[in-house]
């Protein structure tokens, strides 16, 4: 089987399919794309028992097979994938690509090189070995050229007009006065739904979306709070495409976008520039009401009082990370840099999938607040999480819990006054389960309330 270039400056291009292949825009694909709308490494192709499996690999603007779009796509022969405006026709054996090789070329281009491929391969690849080799470096250093025609400043100009209008500014209120401000992305624009982080929706109990259109009104549609994300469905029409997913590299150069919280409603989103510290970082729990990320991406990118919940994203506009948080200093007292943290898109993108449906994970919709130690002594009361709110209509508000309340248990299982606590006591309760809440009273006294987890 065998791909041949039908348009643009390498028509005519081909590569016989023999192994697992990639294409994209980077060099050491195994098919480079040149094409602006084309990811790093856009798809990948891995023989299968009939065919070949075609994988996108979670590109910027995916990928199409005989005009629809693909995630995944056994290819038999005889199709068209389109990549932006690239169209590569999937030949069987007995069709491949022959084109004569021109007469006069100054210099080997990607098309003459493809098809002096194709030419040779008909006649014995085994006594063109030695030219291929050439051809092979000649093309290296095109590709090189060609890559270096696009600078890294093209490249972020481009994602950053793209995200910015896939960035919204998310306004928290309680009792009809704003209690907060965070940042979010779109993740379905027709569903009229965006990603965000947890403790932004933990600081409201109704929310304001501002777009570069307007503002309107949104309902959490689940929240995952351990997991430090949530989703909103947003009443009206969202502005910027959906955001793809992809993966960080340590050393990668990244973008994280969201709203300061100086920003006015009619503002764009601001970004920040960057580079991935490492990709799989362990985030211990510095503060009270954020979790422990145990797989976390750690960047130098600034994120300021409001970015959280924003987008993390590579130079080909994937969101490869949802900022949450920053550490200024350490366990020790001394200041720290560049010590900022998203969660990683390899863990949010599951979590988002299962939200977005409606279940939350370890949730039941109350807005938690963490006493300290000296307050809870002086009222005679346990460690535990204060009720400062709750989501209309979540398990906590039908189970009558009421701001003031101090959650002192679940299920028998002992709280402390942060959110990793609850982490702890909620694991293994899933969405839908009832469970049992010990209220503290002053005094040493408790109730007991049954909740049902969203």
């Amino acid at each position: 089987m065998w791909l041949e270039v039908l348009n643009g400056e390498d028509a005519g291009r081909a590569l016989e399919l023999d192994r697992p292949v990639v294409l994209g825009r980077v060099q050491g694909a195994d098919l480079i794309l040149r094409d602006p709308r084309a990811s790093g490494r856009h798809v990948e192709l891995a023989p299968v028992a009939d065919g070949f499996c075609l994988r996108d690999l979670d590109s910027s603007n995916g990928t199409l097979v005989d005009g629809k779009p693909v995630h995944e796509y056994v290819l038999h022969g005889g199709e068209e994938i389109r990549i932006g405006s690239l169209r590569i026709a999937v030949r069987s054996d007995h069709a491949a690509p022959g084109a004569a090789v021109p007469a006069q070329a100054a210099s080997p281009s990607w098309s003459m090189i493809g098809r002096l491929v194709d030419t040779r391969a008909q006649r014995g690849r085994r006594l063109t070995y030695a030219a291929l080799a050439v051809a092979a470096a000649a093309a290296a250093s095109v590709a090189v050229m060609v890559l270096a025609g696009e600078s890294d400043e093209q490249r972020v100009a481009a994602v950053v007009r793209d995200v910015t209008a896939a960035t919204v500014q998310v306004e928290a209120r309680a009792a009809a006065a704003p209690s907060g401000l965070g940042s979010a992305w779109v993740l379905d624009r027709d569903a009229g739904l965006v990603a965000t982080a947890a403790h932004v929706v933990n600081s409201g109990e109704r929310f304001v979306v501002h777009t570069k259109t307007g503002s309107t009104t949104a309902q959490v549609v689940g929240t995952a709070p351990c997991e430090d994300l949530a989703v909103l469905r947003v009443r009206g029409t969202l502005a910027g495409a959906a955001l793809g997913f992809g993966d960080a590299e340590q050393g990668e150069s990244v973008l994280a976008f969201g709203f300061p919280q100086s920003a006015e409603p009619e503002e764009l989103a601001s970004s920040t520039r960057g580079v991935v510290s490492a990709a799989h970082a362990a985030f211990g729990d510095p503060g009270a009401d954020v979790p422990a990320y145990a797989d976390a991406i750690r960047t130098d990118t600034a994120l300021d009082p409001g970015f959280s919940g924003g987008p993390l994203v590579d130079l080909d506009g994937r969101v490869v990370g949802v900022n949450a948080a920053a550490r200024t200093v350490g366990a020790d007292d001394r200041r720290l840099q560049g010590a900022n943290y998203a969660v990683a898109a390899r863990r949010a993108r599951d979590v988002l999938k299962a939200l977005r449906s409606g279940g939350s994970i370890a949730s039941i919709g109350v807005n938690f607040g963490y006493p300290e130690a000296g307050s809870l002594d002086a009222g005679r009361l346990p460690a535990g999480l204060l009720v400062r709110g709750m989501l209309p209509g979540s398990g906590a508000a039908r189970a009558g819990l009421a701001a003031g309340d101090l959650i002192v248990a679940v299920n028998g299982r002992a709280l402390g006054s942060t959110l990793s606590t609850w982490c702890d006591a909620t694991a293994g309760i899933e969405s839908g389960t009832m469970a049992e809440l010990k209220l503290g009273l002053p005094g040493g006294a408790v109730r007991r309330v049954d909740v049902r987890f969203d």
